[in-house]
């Protein structure tokens, strides 16, 4: 798992997202182990972004299992089974508060 959570960071790197966190789940919820959350400047950053993960889930032997953004997309997300991320553009991340809710959780915060 760790060397595929690599890949995936790797793939974030790609797509030059700010504030990763990663969120480790697995004592919370049975379903997946790690939950990453990012910011990105706008919307075609975001569409960038799920294109290197989808990529890289694909190489690594991981199925994408749902993949969520619209053409006005403020907020992408990207299961890949033991990874769930979520992308926020600009201040959305601040609305809809998923790093106030996973806090209590072990995290990393990858530097910018």
């Amino acid at each position: 798992m760790e060397r595929k959570l690599d890949k995936i960071i790797e793939a974030i790197n790609k797509a030059v997202l700010s504030n990763v966190v990663i969120y480790d789940m697995s004592e919370l919820t049975p379903y997946y182990d790690y939950s990453i959350i990012a910011s990105c400047k706008n919307h075609n950053q975001g569409q960038a972004a799920c294109g290197y993960l989808k990529d890289e889930a694909s190489k690594l032997g991981m199925n994408v299992r749902n993949y969520s953004a619209s053409n006005s997309s403020t907020w992408f997300l990207v299961d890949l089974g033991e990874v769930v991320v979520h992308i926020f553009v600009g201040e959305e991340r601040f609305r809809y508060r998923l790093d106030d809710l996973y806090s209590s959780l072990p995290h990393q915060r990858l530097d910018d």
